[in-house]
C-alpha cells in the first residue's frame, strides 16, 4: 500500500477509514457526510503521517522521563503532578522544533489541491484514543481556527503538541489507557465563517432524560462555547413534542469571529444579552443532535455552526457519562413510562451492581421470604435484573393507588419523599395492570392474617418471642455448617439454604409486635417532645447483631497485642505462627464463627470476607480508639432515658403502659436485623461451596479465575457439575455482557424512569447549610471526613463521618464518629440503626452532601433537627483539603 493511502485520507471517501489510522472523530465526520449530514469538506491526516514526528519523541531522553514518572507508584498526588506536569513541558518544548519532511509536505500539498487559495481551515485532533463510546479528551487536544495555507504546518505541530499536554496524559492514567503508545490523527476541515455556533446534546445530559435534547449557543464561532470563554444561552427541547421548554438568554460579554485573512478575533456582543438563536433555529439545531443520534445509534454531542442560514454539522461525540438503562427497561418514545426504584442504593448502603450469583440468589430470597406480597419480574412489585433491583413503582400505582403508595415512600429518606412529593404519578401509570398482580391485595391480606399469630405473639409474650427467634436462629447456626458444606448439587444446596432462612421468617413476623409497642409509645408521649430521649431508648438493645459485631471488635481491639503490634500483617503472621495469647486467640476465633461472614456487600455471595484477609481485618481493629468511643457509654445514657420517660409517665398516670410497650420493644426491637444476619451467614456457606466449585473448574481449565464462578447463574453452575463439556466462558461471557455497557456507572441512581430521566432533589435550607431527616438525636460539631469506601482512610475520633451510604461492614467506623452525614438512608437503613444504637447523632437523606463537604470542613451536626452546617470550610480552618 503506498504511502498517499495510509496517510491520509478524504471525508468524503465512501468507504470508512479504520479507526486505528484515523480516529473516532474523523471516522465519525466521513460516515456523516455519507450518510448526507452537511459537513464541511476536508481530509484527515492518519496516525502514519505522524509516525516520524512520534520516532523523534520516542528516541529522547525527555520521554524516558515522562514515562518513569508517570508509571511509578503515586506517592505524593501533588508533587507526582508537578512532575508529570514538568516532564510534559519539557516534550512539547522538544515538539515546537518538529518540521514537515520532504514527503510529509509533497502529501499535504496534494491533498490541498482541491481548494482554493484563499480557503481557511479548522485544524483538530481525531486520536485513535479519543471520542470513542468509552472515553472522551474533549478539552485536552489543541484546535486552531481560521488556519490559512501558510499558517498550515505551524497549526499542525500546535495540535501534534497537544498530545503531550499533561492533561491529555493524565487522563489517561485515570482511565487506565496506556500512555507509551500515543498516537494522535489530524483533521484538515474548511472553516465555517458562522454567525452564530455551539454545542448541542442528544439527551440532557443533567438529568440524563433520553426525550429532552439541550443546547449552547453564542454568536460567532463555537470556540467561546467549547472552551467556556463565555456563559452560552441555554435551550432545553421536548425531542417528541418538537417544543422549547426552557431558555436561559445568558449575558454573553463577547463572541469569536473569523477574519477574511485568516485567524480569528474577539469582538464584544452588543448587546451582551440578545438572544443567540431564533425559536426555529433551536428547533433545527435540536433535530440534528436527534438526527446524529438515530444514525450512530447511542447518544451523541455534536458541535454545529450556523451560516448564511445553513446549519453545518462539524463534530460528533459519543456521550460517555450517561447511564444507559438495560434494554428490558426502556420504554418508546411517547409510550407511557415506567418509575424503578432502585433497592439496593435506597436500602442496602452501596451501589455496586450484585453479582450474577449474588443477584439471583438474593432475588430467590425475597421471592421466597416475602411470599405474594412481593411477585418479581417485569409484570410483579421487585424487578432483578443485571445486578440491580428495582420497586416497579408503575405497577405499584396500578395495583393500589397513590395513597397506599405514598404511605410506604414515608418510610424512605427526605430525598425521595421530597422527588416523589414533586411528581405527578399519574404519568407512570400504566394502561392495564400486569398480569402478575391481577388479585395482588386478597392474595396479600390472606398471607397477613397466616402471620397474625406470629405478631400476637409478639405484642402479648414478647420475652418468649424473643427466644423463640433466639432458638431459631441458633439452629440454623449449628446445622447448616456441616449441611451444606456436604457434597451435592449446587441447585439443591441453595435451595436448602434458603429453605432454612424462609423457616425463620414466620418466627420473624413476631418483629411486627415490636413495631406496634414503638409506635404506641410515640403515641403516648405525642405532646411532649420527648422524641430524642424515645431514639435513645432503643440504643443498645439486645439481640441486634450488627451492635454486638460492634462491641466484639472493640473488645478485640483493646487486647495489649493489637495496641502494641505495628500492623495488621504483622499480627496475621504471629496469628499463623501460633505467637498470640490463647485469649486473644480464642476471642479471635469466636469472632469470626460469629461476625467472619460479615463485610462489605455481604449480601452477595461474590463479596469477600473477613477471615479470608485477617491481615485486612487486624488493621480495622487497630483504627478504633478504645478509650474513647461511642460504645462506653451506650448503656447509661438509654438508661437514663428510660427513667426520665418513666418520671414522665407516672406524672401522665400512663406507667404500666409505658413499662409495658417499653418491655416489648426492648425484648424484641433489637432483633430487627436478625433476618438479614441469618442470611449473611448463610451465604457465607454458600460462597464456601462454591469456591470450592471454581477452584475444580479452574482446574479443570473451564475457568481462569476461582472468583468467576460467581459470574454464573446456579442453573449453569449445577449443569457444569454433571457436563464436563459445558463451555462456562462462553457462558460466563454471556452473562456480563448487558453489563458492560454500565460498566461506567459509580454512582446509581435512586428514582429513574424507563426514558432515562433520573429524579434528584438538592434540599439547602439556607446558605451554609444542608437539610436532610433526623436520625439519631444530638448536636456535635467536628472536622469531616468524607469516605466513599469505610477504610479508604482513617476516621479519626471525634471526626464526622461524612458518606453516601453505609451497610454492616461500616460499623466499626461509626465506634470512632463524633457524627454521621449520610446521602441516602430513611430510619430503618442500616447507618440510621448503628447511629442511634450507639447514640450519635446523624442525619441522613443529606443529597449531595459528599460533593459539597470536604475533608476537614468545620461542621455542626443537628440530629434533633436533621440540619447540618457547614461552619468553616477547610480552606479557612487551616486543614490541608485531602485528594479526591
Amino acid at each position: 500500500m503506498d504511502i498517499e493511502m495510509t496517510t491520509r485520507y478524504q471525508l468524503s471517501d465512501s468507504a470508512l477509514p479504520p479507526l486505528s489510522a484515523v480516529g473516532g472523530k474523523a471516522r465519525a465526520l466521513t460516515e456523516a457526510i455519507g450518510a448526507g449530514f452537511a459537513v464541511p469538506d476536508g481530509f484527515v491526516l492518519s496516525v502514519d503521517f505522524f509516525a516520524p514526528w512520534l520516532e523523534t519523541i520516542k528516541q529522547s531522553a525527555l520521554w524516558t522521563d515522562l514515562l518513569s514518572a508517570a508509571t511509578e507508584p503515586r506517592q505524593d498526588t501533588t508533587a507526582d503532578d508537578h512532575v508529570i506536569k514538568r516532564e510534559c513541558g519539557a516534550l512539547q518544548n522538544l515538539c515546537s522544533t518538529l518540521a514537515l519532511s520532504d514527503t510529509q509536505r509533497s502529501d499535504l500539498d496534494t491533498a490541498m489541491d482541491r481548494f482554493g487559495e484563499s480557503q481557511l481551515f479548522a485544524v483538530r485532533s481525531s486520536s485513535p484514543e479519543e471520542d470513542l463510546a468509552t472515553a472522551s479528551f474533549a478539552g485536552g487536544y489543541e484546535t486552531t481556527l481560521g488556519v490559512t495555507r501558510a499558517t498550515l504546518e505551524t497549526a499542525l505541530v500546535s495540535c501534534f503538541t497537544s498530545l503531550l499536554d499533561e492533561r491529555v496524559v493524565t487522563y489517561k492514567q485515570q482511565n487506565q489507557i496506556p500512555i507509551d503508545n500515543p498516537r494522535i490523527a489530524v483533521i484538515v476541515q474548511q472553516q465555517i465563517a458562522s454567525e452564530v455556533s455551539g454545542v448541542a446534546f442528544s439527551l440532557n445530559p443533567q438529568n440524563n432524560a433520553y426525550d429532552e435534547a439541550v443546547i449552547n449557543a453564542n454568536f460567532g464561532l463555537g470556540e467561546t462555547v467549547v472552551s467556556g470563554q463565555v456563559t452560552p444561552d441555554t435551550y432545553l427541547v421536548d425531542k417528541l413534542e418538537r417544543e422549547i421548554l426552557d431558555r436561559q438568554v445568558a449575558a454573553k460579554s463577547h463572541a469569536v469571529w473569523l477574519m477574511p485573512d485568516g485567524g480569528t478575533e474577539q469582538r464584544p456582543n452588543d448587546p451582551p444579552d440578545a438572544p443567540a438563536l431564533t425559536a426555529q433555529q433551536v428547533l433545527k439545531v435540536a433535530a440534528l443532535a436527534e438526527s446524529v443520534e438515530a444514525h450512530f445509534g447511542n447518544p451523541c454531542d455534536i458541535e454545529w455552526a450556523i451560516q448564511e442560514g445553513a446549519l453545518y454539522l462539524l463534530q460528533s461525540r459519543p456521550i460517555t457519562t450517561y447511564l444507559p438503562l438495560f434494554p428490558e427497561m426502556v420504554t418508546a418514545p411517547g409510550e407511557p413510562k415506567q418509575l424503578y426504584l432502585d433497592i439496593i442504593v435506597l436500602t442496602q448502603g452501596f451501589s455496586d451492581s450484585l453479582s450474577v450469583l449474588g443477584g439471583e440468589i438474593w432475588g430467590r430470597m425475597l421471592t421466597a421470604a416475602k411470599g405474594p406480597t412481593m411477585p418479581s419480574g417485569a409484570d410483579g412489585v421487585v424487578w432483578s435484573l443485571h445486578g440491580r433491583q428495582y420497586l416497579q413503582i408503575s405497577n405499584m400505582l396500578k395495583t393500589f393507588g397513590p395513597r397506599l403508595l405514598l404511605k410506604q415512600v414515608e418510610t424512605y429518606d427526605a430525598s425521595v419523599r421530597t422527588v416523589f412529593d414533586s411528581l405527578d404519578l399519574a404519568e407512570f401509570v400504566p394502561r392495564k395492570k400486569p398480569a402478575a398482580l391481577r388479585g395482588y391485595l386478597p392474595r396479600v391480606l390472606k398471607h397477613l392474617l397466616g402471620l397474625a399469630p406470629s405478631i400476637v405473639r409478639g405484642l402479648f409474650r414478647g420475652h418468649q418471642a424473643a427466644r423463640d427467634l433466639e432458638a431459631g436462629s441458633a439452629a440454623v447456626f449449628a446445622v447448616c455448617p456441616d449441611e451444606l458444606a456436604a457434597e451435592q448439587p449446587f441447585d439443591t444446596l441453595v435451595t436448602r439454604g434458603l429453605a432454612h432462612f424462609t423457616g425463620l421468617i414466620k418466627s420473624m413476623t413476631a418483629l411486627i409486635g415490636a413495631l406496634i409497642a414503638r409506635a404506641r409509645l410515640y403515641r403516648l408521649f405525642k405532646n411532649h417532645d420527648v422524641e430524642d430521649l424515645l431514639v435513645q431508648l432503643g440504643m443498645d438493645l439486645p439481640g441486634n447483631p450488627t451492635s454486638a459485631m460492634g462491641h466484639a471488635m472493640c473488645q478485640l481491639a483493646a487486647f495489649p497485642e493489637v495496641r502494641r503490634t505495628d500492623s495488621g500483617a504483622s499480627l496475621a503472621r504471629q496469628l499463623d505462627a501460633g505467637q498470640l495469647s490463647p485469649a486473644f486467640t480464642q476471642a479471635y476465633r469466636d469472632y469470626m464463627a460469629r461476625f467472619g461472614c460479615r463485610g462489605m456487600r455481604e449480601i452477595d455471595i461474590a463479596a469477600p470476607r473477613p477471615y479470608e484477609d485477617p491481615a485486612r481485618f487486624f488493621e480495622r481493629l487497630k483504627q478504633i480508639d478504645t478509650g474513647n468511643n461511642a460504645t462506653t457509654t451506650v448503656k447509661q445514657r438509654s438508661q437514663a432515658a428510660y427513667d426520665k420517660l418513666l418520671a414522665l409517665a407516672r406524672r401522665l398516670g400512663k406507667e404500666k403502659k409505658f413499662q409495658r410497650y417499653a418491655r416489648i420493644h426492648h425484648d424484641i426491637f433489637g432483633y430487627r436485623e436478625q433476618p438479614k444476619y441469618v442470611y449473611v451467614f448463610l451465604t457465607d456457606l454458600m460462597r464456601r461451596r462454591a469456591l470450592v466449585l471454581g477452584a475444580r473448574f479452574q482446574s479443570q481449565g473451564r475457568l481462569d479465575d476461582v472468583r468467576h464462578i460467581f459470574d454464573l447463574t446456579i442453573d449453569q453452575i449445577t449443569a457444569a457439575e454433571g457436563d464436563a463439556d459445558l463451555d462456562l466462558r462462553s457462558l460466563r461471557e454471556g452473562n456480563l455482557a448487558p453489563r458492560r455497557a454500565v460498566a461506567h456507572v459509580q454512582d446509581w441512581p435512586r428514582i429513574i424512569d424507563s426514558r432515562g430521566r433520573i429524579y434528584r432533589v438538592q434540599r439547602n435550607s439556607s446558605e451554609g447549610d444542608l437539610v436532610g431527616d433526623a436520625i439519631s438525636p444530638g448536636v456535635v460539631r467536628g472536622a469531616a471526613k468524607v469516605l466513599t469506601t469505610p477504610y479508604e482512610k482513617p476516621l479519626l475520633a471525634g471526626e464526622i463521618l461524612v458518606t453516601r451510604a453505609t451497610e454492616p461492614s461500616w460499623t466499626p467506623i461509626f465506634i470512632n464518629a463524633a457524627g454521621v452525614v449520610m446521602e441516602i438512608g430513611g430510619p430503618l437503613q442500616h447507618g440510621a440503626i448503628i447511629a442511634r444504637e450507639y447514640g450519635i447523632p446523624c442525619v441522613s437523606g443529606v443529597e449531595g452532601a459528599t460533593k459539597e463537604i470536604r475533608d476537614g470542613d468545620e461542621l455542626e451536626v443537628d440530629g434533633s433537627s436533621g440540619l447540618v452546617r457547614v461552619l468553616e470550610t477547610a480552606s479557612h480552618a487551616g486543614v490541608p483539603q485531602q485528594p479526591e
